[in-house]
């Protein structure tokens, strides 16, 4: 395991993605962490790595957050997102700036997934937002 490190992300607006994608949460029985950042996003600019924990998104702790609860707190950031975060928390195979990780599904595609009886090609107004959001992120320090 790294170090514990504070990264403040900020966007001009809502229209600047974050660049980054998790994956994890309680529901799948396993921290929250960064499965995927962007090349020339705001989170590889501001040093977003794959393979990063997620230990608090904003004010809130995300060890115990299941997956949709942590994106929720993302959007609730609205364009100042703060992270604290474990260096090196999780091994990703193949984990690379921006290159995807097709062994493991992320975090927005996991909640996409058939569960019951609903539709599984329908999504949120809430989970289009989270999801153009969550492609940019980062800035050092809190």
């Amino acid at each position: 395991m790294g170090d514990t490190i504070c990264i403040r992300l900020r966007r001009p607006g809502t229209s600047t993605n974050w660049g980054f994608r998790m994956q994890g949460g309680k529901e799948f029985g396993s921290c929250l962490y960064i499965q995927k950042v962007n090349p020339r996003s705001l989170a590889e600019k501001y040093g977003l790595l794959v393979g990063d924990g997620l230990l608090r998104i904003g004010s809130v702790p995300a060890t115990h957050l299941g997956h949709e609860q942590a994106k929720m707190e993302i959007i609730r950031a609205g364009n100042e997102l703060d992270l604290v975060i474990q260096r090196n928390a999780v091994d990703v195979p193949n984990a690379r700036i921006g290159a995807p990780n097709m062994s493991n599904a992320t975090v927005a595609e996991e909640s996409t997934e058939y569960k019951g009886n609903a539709n599984p090609y329908v999504q949120s107004r809430s989970f289009k937002i989270l999801q153009a959001s969550l492609s940019y992120s980062e800035a050092p320090g809190c």
